[in-house]
């Protein structure tokens, strides 16, 4: 099962979020992410927040379409999108793509991007996906397709540093270890048909972006 969570970063793209909206199983949306799938013309199965930030006009169109809403007090432990990840990972849904993950605030964002850890613990494919960039986080290994004018690029995670092996890259790399806070896996490109990210000991970002 296949899920699509909506939040309340920066979305340029609404044809392109309704596009990703009609390639899963499941769309949820986080308070004012709520508003960019209405004028996406998308309806959520669920809105999930505090709602601080919801339009009402937004809504008004959940209500007038009876979707569900799970409401939770502003003051709380956990933001709108670990809310939103949690209720996702319960319902069973295997794959979740956050759109809107990566906003103005660096808070939400860093911690929108930590989120993936949460799921890949869970034993669920998470992404996170803007305008430029696709992120992973990876422990084991993942295979990306070659895309023109796309940069790869590995970022530690681990405070002990990762081990990594990169097969179909302009720079390959075989059982290297790369320190956290190393720029050492920054800015790669696949020269192949695909490209294979294989963690030998550790965990990483992985991040396909475009200028």
């Amino acid at each position: 099962m296949r899920g699509l969570l909506v939040l309340n970063g920066e979305i340029e793209d609404l044809n392109k979020l309704k596009e990703m909206g009609s390639q899963v199983d499941y769309i949820l949306s986080g308070d004012g992410g709520t508003d960019y799938c209405i004028k996406a013309g998308l309806i959520p199965d669920l809105v999930i927040g505090d709602l601080d930030s919801i339009s009402e006009d937004s809504l008004n169109v959940i209500r007038d379409n009876n979707i569900p809403i799970e409401k939770f007090p502003i003051k709380k432990d956990k933001t709108d999108s670990e809310l939103a990840v949690d209720y996702m990972i319960d319902k069973g849904i295997k794959e979740i793509t956050l759109i809107g993950a990566i906003g103005s605030r660096m808070d939400h964002t860093l911690a929108n991007l930590l989120l993936l850890n949460k799921m890949m613990e869970r034993g669920v494919k998470g992404k996170i996906v803007n305008e430029n960039n696709t992120v992973y986080m990876v422990d084991d290994k993942i295979v990306l397709p070659k895309i023109e004018g796309y940069y790869v690029s590995v970022i530690p995670v681990d405070l002990s540093g990762l081990v990594v092996s990169l097969k179909g890259f302009e720079y390959e790399l075989d059982n290297v270890k790369i320190e956290f806070a190393s720029t050492h896996g920054i800015s790669n490109r696949i020269t192949e048909g695909e490209g294979h990210v294989i963690v030998h000991k550790g965990k990483c970002f992985v991040i396909v972006s475009r200028e």
